[in-house]
């Protein structure tokens, strides 16, 4: 598994970055066009994304480059992606000394919603502080928190995908914790007796770093409880039996409601 970078900004001292932004028609080519167009006037690609808009026959390309050629002008360029037949608009803009930070995107959406990056050791801090500062209560508020949003997600993909595809495949969900930088779970036991499981959790999010004699997951305890409870229609208790807080080498939880939602 390999670290996934997101299209927020970049730093390489030295070199003359630009952010460039292209609108292209949704079709076969339109990206390795806008590429060999670059690469024509000596620009180097050194972080990118693209995704095509929904219910919309166009694409964005999003692209942190290098002009190599200190004789290259941005309008160059950007009057060079423009002559490409795929190509619907460009907007670009040029860094300084060495840094470039995306000024054209927001917000930024995960699934059409709206999303804000917050780095792991600022989001720990805060869960520490909460859980110092009101104590027992501090673990309530995080788990409530949680499960609240866990609710909130289950209700989410139940519209997009329906109840029986998340119930099938709930174990191909649990990449989202991974996707989104959450953790690296792993299922132990069998799918059949859903949502009674065990899986654990490696990288949590939550105690990353953290020191404790007792498991301290109150708001992973929570999301698991709200999401997997959303989607089997009824409560569902989870237990930390492991964590990393403690010393353990991953965090373990424990879902239990007595039945299965699954035929056997």
């Amino acid at each position: 598994m390999h670290s996934k970078e997101i299209l927020v900004g970049r730093i390489e001292a030295g070199r003359r970055l630009a952010h460039v932004v292209v609108t292209l028609k949704d079709e076969v080519g339109a990206v390795a066009s806008v590429d060999a167009l670059a690469a024509s006037m000596d620009v180097d690609i050194r972080q990118s994304s693209s995704y095509t808009l929904a219910d919309d026959s166009r694409a964005i390309y999003s692209a942190f480059v290098a002009l190599n050629d200190p004789q290259v002008s941005l309008d160059q360029l950007c009057r060079r992606l423009e002559s490409s037949p795929f190509v619907v608009g460009v907007q670009a803009l040029e860094g300084r000394d060495g840094v470039i930070v995306d000024e054209i995107s927001f917000p930024v959406n995960w699934q059409g919603r709206r999303i804000v990056i917050l780095n792991q050791s600022a989001t720990t801090r805060m869960f520490e502080t909460m859980r110092s500062v009101l104590g027992s209560g501090g673990d309530v508020i995080l788990y409530q928190q949680g499960s609240c949003y866990g609710r909130e997600l289950a209700e989410f993909f139940v519209n997009r995908l329906g109840r029986d595809y998340l119930k099938r495949n709930f174990d191909y969900g649990l990449g989202v914790l991974s996707a989104t930088g959450w953790g690296i779970p792993e299922l132990s036991g069998s799918k059949v007796e859903f949502p009674n499981m065990k899986f654990s959790l490696t990288s949590c999010l939550e105690c990353d770093g953290v020191g404790s004699k007792q498991p301290v997951c109150s708001f992973m305890r929570g999301f698991l409880s709200g999401i997997f409870g959303t989607i089997a229609e009824h409560t569902v208790h989870c237990e930390e039996l492991r964590c990393v807080a403690k010393g353990d080498p991953c965090c373990e939880f424990e879902l239990r409601t007595g039945r299965s939602v699954l035929t056997r």
